[in-house]
């Protein structure tokens, strides 16, 4: 039995050591000391979208505490949210004009005023769609499951081809404005970056449900900036004239137009 005591007594200075070298990860930070990239977006989003300042204010980088606010702001939310909706059975109309993907205006027009409670849930999908893309969400040369949708199951999913050829993400949104509101009339302004165009048909696909299942939508108008005469693009904060769209595309970075809002992944960087 001493033997025993003794065999005890000196594994646990060694079980000791081995604690004290490994500290507990300090909150907001992975197991290498780096600060987590979901918490390093939000903090660079915070410069351009105050409602995600507000949300880590006071916060200290201490992610479960920005989890909880996250879950408690839904929670107000929520019932806004679910609130059922009466949607329209008639189908939205699609038109296109002038097509600039670094320039591009996006109208919607419902059927009636689009009232202050509907406001935010076009704001909502605009967004959602615009953080997708800034995630690299259409990128039509990794479509791996629908190249393989006959045998998806215990399909082996190829990461060279994922993470293509360099280090610089590809098939990115670059910017977002703040959706605009006159009347009937909804517009919004996007940087689609180098994202494909299958982006659009995403959007569109989003937005017909959201006619059907929310509110009816009457038409929407991809591209062309001046679809109503009393409302010119030109008057709104977001506007970029053609010798500012030459500095997207010849330029490596840019600030966003005054007023932009960049949404929850706006501030991950505006490299092309």
């Amino acid at each position: 039995d001493d033997d025993d005591d003794d065999d005890v007594s000196a594994e646990s200075p060694s079980a000791s050591s081995e604690a004290a070298e490994d500290p507990p990860t300090k909150p907001g930070f992975d197991a290498d000391g780096k600060k987590l990239k979901w918490m390093e977006i939000l903090e660079e989003s915070a410069e351009y979208d105050p409602e995600i300042k507000n949300l880590l204010d006071g916060a200290d980088s201490n992610p479960d505490e920005v989890e909880k606010r996250i879950r408690e702001r839904f929670e107000q939310r929520k019932e806004r949210i679910y609130k059922e909706r009466e949607g329209s059975t008639v189908p939205m109309l699609v038109k296109f004009r002038e097509f600039k993907s670094q320039n591009l205006w996006i109208h919607l027009e419902s059927h009636n005023a689009i009232s202050d409670m509907e406001q935010p849930l076009l704001d909502e999908v605009f967004k959602a769609w615009f953080v997708l893309g800034k995630l690299g969400g259409f990128n039509s040369d990794n479509m791996q499951v629908q190249a393989n949708f006959f045998e998806v199951s215990n399909m082996e999913y190829d990461m060279e081809q994922a993470n293509g050829d360099g280090d610089v993400p590809t098939a990115v949104f670059h910017a977002m404005g703040g959706p605009e509101y006159k009347g009937r009339w909804c517009r919004c302004w996007f940087d689609l970056g180098s994202a494909d165009e299958m982006c659009v048909d995403v959007l569109i696909n989003s937005l017909i449900t959201f006619s059907r299942e929310y509110f009816g939508l009457k038409t929407l108008v991809i591209g062309g900036e001046n679809v109503l005469e009393d409302w010119p693009v030109q008057e709104s904060e977001f506007y970029v004239d053609d010798s500012r769209e030459m500095e997207i595309e010849m330029g490596p970075f840019r600030p966003p137009p005054p007023g932009t809002d960049m949404g929850p992944m706006g501030g991950a960087g505006m490299s092309r």
